[in-house]
C-alpha cells in the first residue's frame, strides 16, 4: 500500500500535492475545532481568576463551516457575590459575502444575561472587572489622510434577527473615585430587567447605493421590534422608575436617517414614577398607547397620523414653591459642570434656531385621570373624562414669525364627554360636564382663531353638598356659533343658554357658601408680584373689541338665594327667566343694545323689563321701562328683621319702572304700590331707631299714606351719578316716604286741629301725629261736653279717612287716686317708692280706666256711626307718674 501511494505521487506530483494540502488543512481545522473551545475556556477562566473572579463556562461552540459561535452558561462570582451570568450567546454569520466586502450576521441570540456595571470617576467596573478611566494627552500625529478612492467600495454590513431574553442589567454611578465612594457620592443606581427584546427583520449599513450617492448615513432597515416585560427600578428609593408590559414597533422602514417610517407603535401597561399611594400608584401611566403611520423626515419633520391613549393617568404633587415630588427621582449630586458644558442643540452652527415641525392628525384619549395636588395651599384637584376625540390636523413649528407668536395651526373638530373636575380637599365636584363639542376649529396663529360652533351639554359647577345634583350653577345647554378671534377683538354671532339653574347660599356667619372654593393662603409659599418695566404706551394700539349679535337665556329651573344669616333663613329666587340681548358692539359705543327681560319669582311675582343700553359708552346710558307685579313682601321678613328689627306681617308689591340714564346721569322714577302692607317692630328699641331714620313713627306714616282700599302708592325719583358708589336706593325710599307722608299730613289732617306751622317754620311730623288726649274728671269715667266735642272731631277725621284706625287707651293716674282715696294725698311727696295701693284699690282704678275707653268708643259707634272695628281698645293702665293724664290716649 505505501508503495502504491509512492508510485501515485511520482506519477502525479501536482495532484498529490493538492490532496496532501487539503488533508493538512482538514486536519488542522479539525484539530482547531477540537482544541479551540477548551483553550478559550481555559484562557478566559485564567484571566478572570487573576481579577479575583471565580468563573465557570459550560461550553463554547465554534462552527467554522456553519459560521456560528455559541457561549453557554458562563458565570462569575467574587467573595460569594454573583457578578455575572450569561445563559446563552449565539451569533450566526455568512462567510460568502465577505468576498464582496459584506459582513453578514444572520442572527444574534442572548439569553439570561445578568450583569452589573459601576462607574466611578477613576474606573469602570463591569461584573467585577476594573477598567481604568484615566485620560492621557493625545499623541496622535498629524499624518496626511489617505486619499479616498471613490472607485473602492466601502465595507458593508447586514444584521438579521436579534433576540435578547431574560436580561438583568444594573448600573450605578458615583461622583467620586472608587476608594472614596459612599452613599453620599452615589449619583444614580438603576437595575433594568427585560423579559424579551427582539428584532425581526434586517438592518443594513452601506447596502443602499442611493444613500451612498446622496452622501447620507447609509443605514437602512426593514422589520419589527418587540420589547416585553421592561422594568427599571431606582435602588436609591426602592421604587420602580418605569414598568411596561409590552412594546411593539411594526414595520420599521429606515432609508437613511432622513427618511424613517413606522407603521405602528404599540405600548401597553406603562407605569412611570412609582408612588406610595394605592389610589394613584404612579405619577404617569396608561394602559395602551397606539400611534400609527409615523414619518420622520430629515430629522426635523415628524408626522403622526393617529394617536390613541387608553386610561392615561397623571399625578403631580407640589410640596412648596421649590419642592416637587418628582424631584426625588432626579440624580443627586453637583452637575453644574455638566450643565455648563452642554451646548444648545436648538441652534445651528450659525447661531440661528433650528426648525422642527410636528404634524398630528387624529387623537383619542379614553378614561383619563389627571391630578394636581399642592400641599402648600391644600389644593387637590383631579380631572377625569370618558373620552377626548380630536378629528383633524394639528401643525406646530419651533420657528415662529416673531418673539410673541407661536407657530401652531389647528383644523378639525374636538369632542369631550363625561368630564369631572373633583376637589378632593373638600370632596366636592368643581365641574361636571356631559359633553363639550368644538366644531370647525381653525387656528392659523395664536391670535387668529375661528370656531363654527361650541356646544356644552348638562354642565354643573361648584357642588354644594354631598348630593351630586345640588350645585351652585348648572345649565342644560350652551350653544355659541361663529366665533372669530383676531388679535384685539372677538366676534360672536349667537349665544343661547337653556335650563339655567343656580342656588347661592350665605352661611350663618355671613360668609358665602361657595367661599370654600377659595384657595387657602400659605404662610410658607407666598408669591409676590414681580415688578417689570412699564411697557411703553402704544398710541396706535386699540382696545379689545367685543361683538355679539344675539344672546338668549331661557330657563324654567330655579335660581335661588338662601340667607342663613337671618332668622329664620331667607329664601328668595326665580323659577322662570327669559333674557334677550342683541347688537352688543364695543367698537360702536354710541349704538344702543336692545334687551328684554322677563322673570317669574318663586312666589308668583313677575318682572317684565325692556329697553336699550349703551354699556360701552364713556358714560353709561340706558332707557328701559317695565313692571313688577305680585311680589310677596313676606319673603323679605328675615332680611327686614335683621336690618331694621321689623317683620313684614303681610304685603304685596307692584311697581312701574322708568329707568333712564343719560351720559351717566340718572333721571329715573319708580312708582311703588303696596297692598295690605303691614309691619311690626320686634321691640321698642328697634322701632325708635327706625322712626328716627324716617323722621316720624313708621307705622303712623304708613297709615297716613294708605288710600281708601288700604293700598300705598309712592313715586320714588332716582337721580344722581350712576357710577356713584355711595348711592343707596334705601335713602330714596325713606325720603320719598317721608315726603309723601308730610304732604298727606298737611293736606288732610291740619283742618282737624293738628299742630302745623306754615312758612319756614319746621314741621315736626312726630309731634303732629300725637292727638290730644281726652281728659276726664279725676275719679270719673263719665263723658263731659268737652269730651264729646273732642270725639266729634275724631269722628269727622275717621269719616274723611276711612283707612284710618284709632287706638283708645284708658288711663288713670295720681289725680284719680287722690280723688278716690284722699287719705293717700297726705303721703310725703319724697316717699319712695310711690304710695302703695291695695289690690282692691288697683282694681278700682283700672276699672275706671277701662270704662273711660269703652265709653269713648260707644259714643263714636252709637252716636257718630263709626265702625267698631276701626276703634281698637288697649289694655287699661294705672300710672303713678305725677304728670300722667287722667283720661283716654288716642293714637293712629
Amino acid at each position: 500500500m505505501p508503495e502504491k501511494i509512492k508510485n501515485f505521487y511520482t506519477s502525479n506530483p501536482w495532484t498529490s500535492r493538492f490532496i496532501i494540502t487539503v488533508l493538512v488543512i482538514v486536519l488542522l481545522i479539525t484539530g482547531a475545532r477540537i482544541a479551540l473551545s477548551p483553550a478559550i475556556i481555559y484562557a478566559t477562566n485564567s484571566w478572570l481568576q487573576k481579577q479575583g473572579i471565580n468563573s465557570s463556562i459550560e461550553d463554547i461552540n465554534i462552527n467554522i463551516f456553519d459560521g456560528t459561535v455559541s457561549l453557554i452558561n458562563a458565570r462569575g462570582r467574587k467573595q460569594d457575590k454573583n457578578l455575572f451570568n450569561i445563559g446563552l450567546v449565539d451569533i450566526r454569520w455568512q462567510w460568502a459575502p465577505l468576498s464582496e466586502k459584506i459582513i453578514q450576521i444572520t442572527g444574534v441570540t442572548l439569553d439570561r444575561l445578568d450583569i452589573a456595571i459601576a462607574r466611578y470617576q477613576d474606573q469602570l467596573t463591569i461584573s467585577g472587572i476594573n477598567i481604568p478611566l484615566q485620560t492621557t494627552a493625545s499623541n496622535t500625529k498629524n499624518t496626511p489622510a489617505d486619499s479616498a478612492d471613490e472607485d473602492v467600495r466601502p465595507w458593508a454590513a447586514d444584521l438579521g434577527e436579534v433576540v435578547f431574553t431574560r436580561l438583568n442589567i444594573c448600573y450605578l454611578q458615583h461622583l467620586a473615585n472608587k476608594a472614596e465612594s459612599n452613599k453620599s457620592t452615589l449619583y444614580i443606581d438603576y437595575c433594568v430587567t427585560v423579559d424579551e427584546m427582539a428584532w425581526h427583520g434586517s438592518i443594513a449599513y452601506a447596502r443602499d447605493e442611493s444613500l451612498l450617492q446622496k452622501n447620507e448615513l447609509p443605514v437602512s432597515s426593514t422589520g419589527s421590534f418587540q420589547l416585553k416585560g421592561l422594568k427599571v427600578v431606582d435602588n436609591r428609593l426602592g421604587k420602580y422608575l418605569l414598568t411596561s408590559q409590552s412594546n411593539t414597533l411594526n414595520n420599521v422602514v429606515i432609508s437613511g436617517l432622513n427618511n424613517i417610517h413606522i407603521d405602528e407603535i404599540d405600548m401597553n401597561r406603562l407605569s412611570l414614577l412609582q408612588r406610595d399611594d394605592d389610589k394613584h400608584r404612579d405619577a404617569i401611566r396608561f394602559t395602551r398607547l397606539n400611534i400609527s403611520d409615523i414619518q420622520l423626515s430629515n430629522l426635523d419633520q415628524l408626522s403622526l397620523n393617529n394617536i390613541r391613549i387608553d386610561d392615561p393617568g397623571l399625578y403631580i404633587v407640589k410640596h412648596s414653591t421649590t419642592d416637587w415630588e418628582y424631584q426625588q427621582w432626579l440624580p443627586q449630586g453637583n452637575t453644574a459642570a455638566e450643565n455648563t458644558s452642554r451646548t444648545d442643540h436648538n441652534k445651528t452652527e450659525t447661531g440661528e434656531a433650528s426648525a422642527f415641525s410636528l404634524a398630528i392628525k387624529n387623537t383619542t384619549l379614553s378614561n383619563t385621570d389627571w391630578c394636581y395636588q399642592d400641599n402648600s395651599t391644600q389644593l387637590y384637584y383631579c380631572l377625569t373624562f370618558e373620552q377626548l376625540n380630536w378629528q383633524g390636523a394639528m401643525d406646530y413649528n419651533t420657528v415662529s414669525s416673531g418673539p410673541d407668536s407661536v407657530a401652531i395651526k389647528f383644523d378639525g373638530d374636538l369632542a369631550l364627554t363625561k368630564t369631572l373636575v373633583q376637589n378632593h380637599s373638600i370632596n366636592r365636584a368643581l365641574l361636571r360636564l356631559s359633553s363639550l363639542k368644538l366644531d370647525g376649529i381653525k387656528v392659523n396663529a395664536i391670535d387668529d382663531v375661528a370656531l363654527q360652533k361650541l356646544s356644552l351639554s348638562t354642565l354643573a359647577a361648584l357642588q354644594r353638598k354631598d348630593k351630586a345634583d345640588d350645585n351652585t350653577l348648572a345649565f342644560g345647554e350652551l350653544t355659541v356659533r361663529d366665533i372669530n378671534y383676531r388679535g384685539n377683538g372677538i366676534k360672536i354671532d349667537d349665544i343661547r343658554l337653556t335650563q339655567l339653574q343656580s342656588q347661592v347660599s350665605r352661611n350663618s356667619d355671613g360668609s358665602w357658601e361657595h367661599d370654600k372654593w377659595r384657595l387657602k393662603d400659605s404662610t410658607s409659599d407666598k408669591t409676590e408680584a414681580v415688578s417689570s418695566k412699564p411697557a411703553a404706551a402704544d398710541s396706535a394700539s386699540k382696545p379689545f373689541a367685543v361683538s355679539l349679535n344675539t344672546l338668549e337665556v331661557t330657563t324654567d329651573k330655579k335660581i335661588g338665594l338662601t340667607d342663613n344669616s337671618t332668622s329664620p333663613p331667607m329664601n328668595i329666587g326665580l323659577q322662570k327667566l327669559s333674557f334677550d340681548l342683541s347688537k352688543l358692539y364695543s367698537d360702536k359705543p354710541d349704538n344702543n343694545s336692545l334687551f328684554k327681560l322677563f322673570a317669574k319669582t318663586t312666589r308668583h311675582g313677575t318682572i317684565d323689563l325692556e329697553g336699550t343700553i349703551k354699556p360701552f359708552a364713556k358714560k353709561l346710558s340706558f332707557n328701559a321701562r317695565g313692571k313688577l307685579k305680585g311680589f310677596d313682601l313676606r319673603a323679605a321678613t328675615p332680611a327686614t328683621r335683621k336690618a331694621i328689627g321689623h317683620i313684614i306681617q303681610s304685603g304685596q308689591l307692584d311697581a312701574d319702572l322708568d329707568l333712564v340714564a343719560v351720559d351717566g346721569i340718572l333721571d329715573s322714577n319708580i312708582s311703588l304700590s303696596l297692598y295690605q302692607f303691614h309691619i311690626k317692630a320686634l321691640n321698642k328699641k328697634d322701632a325708635e331707631k327706625l322712626d328716627k331714620e324716617f323722621g316720624m313713627p313708621l307705622n303712623k306714616t304708613l297709615v297716613l299714606l294708605r288710600d281708601k282700599d288700604g293700598s300705598i302708592h309712592l313715586d320714588i325719583p332716582i337721580t344722581g351719578d350712576v357710577n356713584n358708589p355711595d348711592f343707596d336706593p334705601m335713602d330714596a325710599i325713606i325720603t320719598a316716604t317721608s315726603k309723601a307722608a308730610t304732604v298727606t299730613l298737611i293736606t288732610f289732617y291740619t283742618p282737624y286741629g293738628l299742630a302745623y306751622a306754615g312758612g319756614n317754620i319746621l314741621f315736626d311730623l312726630a309731634t303732629a301725629l300725637s292727638f290730644d288726649p281726652i281728659d276726664f274728671a279725676p275719679g270719673s269715667a263719665e263723658l263731659t261736653e268737652q269730651n264729646t266735642g273732642q270725639l266729634d272731631k275724631l269722628a269727622t277725621l275717621l269719616t274723611e279717612k276711612p283707612q284710618i284706625h284709632l287706638t283708645l287707651c284708658g288711663i288713670t293716674g295720681p289725680q284719680d287716686t287722690y280723688s278716690l282715696y284722699p287719705e293717700l294725698s297726705k303721703a310725703s311727696k319724697d316717699e319712695k317708692p310711690a304710695v302703695a295701693l291695695s289690690k282692691e284699690q288697683q282694681a278700682k282704678l283700672k276699672q275706671i280706666a277701662k270704662e273711660r275707653q269703652v265709653n269713648s268708643k260707644k259714643y263714636l259707634v252709637s252716636k257718630k256711626g263709626i265702625a267698631h272695628d276701626r276703634l281698637i281698645l288697649c289694655t287699661p293702665e294705672h300710672r303713678t307718674d305725677e304728670d300722667t293724664v287722667s283720661g283716654v290716649e288716642i293714637e293712629i
